[in-house]
This record gives structure tokens, sequence and C-alpha cells, in this order.
């Protein structure tokens, strides 16, 4: 099981939950929404909306992540990433993300 800490980034309010390893974070998101626990926008939860960016921290926090492509294109339409950013970029908690493209490997720190 992993720790899930949603931190709401208007008013600092903390949302902990646990979840299943290597889990999708858009199911965790999904539950949280439709329980009423936590306000964060997703619409399509295939990946080519954009609705469900995040921000994260992370053991690995500092290193590199290896993006999907359509992560990334997504994130150049939506999220102000360039367009011709390389698949692996930094991995800083001002990186935008996608819910629905994060697999949780790990105990995650999340700004919605």
């Amino acid at each position: 099981m992993y720790k899930l800490t949603f931190i709401n980034s208007q008013d600092s309010t903390r949302l902990e939950v646990t979840t299943e390893l290597d889990s999708m974070l858009i199911t965790s998101v999904r539950e949280l929404v439709s329980d009423g626990k936590l306000q964060l926008a997703w619409r399509c939860g295939q990946g080519t909306c954009g609705a469900c960016k995040v921000r994260l921290e992370h053991a690995g926090s500092g290193g590199m992540v290896t993006l999907g492509a359509k992560e990334r294109n997504v994130m150049a339409r939506h999220a102000g990433l360039a367009a011709d950013s390389p698949l692996t970029i930094p991995d800083t908690p001002a990186l935008i993300r996608l819910a629905c493209h994060i697999q949780i490997k790990s105990d995650l720190t999340i700004y919605v």
C-alpha cells in the first residue's frame, strides 16, 4: 500500500488516503471526486483532454522522468510544455503531470 497526500494549492487543506501497488492515480482521483472528498477536474480518463493536471512530489523527485508521447503531446496542448520537449525531462514538483498517466510506485504528495 502507498500513501497519497493530496494538497489543495489554494488553501493548503490535506487529504491522505492509501492505494494499491501499481494502480493508476486517476483511479484514486475518480473515487475521491465521486465521494465528494476531492475537487479535481477530469473528463476523459484516457489521457487526451488534459483536465486532470496535478503536480507531484515523491522519492524520485529531482531526477528525470520519461513521459509517454501521448502525455507529452497533451501537456504541450494544455499545460504549457514546449511541443518540442524531449520525452525525458527533469521530474520536479513544478512539473505539471496528468493523473491519468501516472502509475503509483511510491508514496506521493499531489498538489491539486
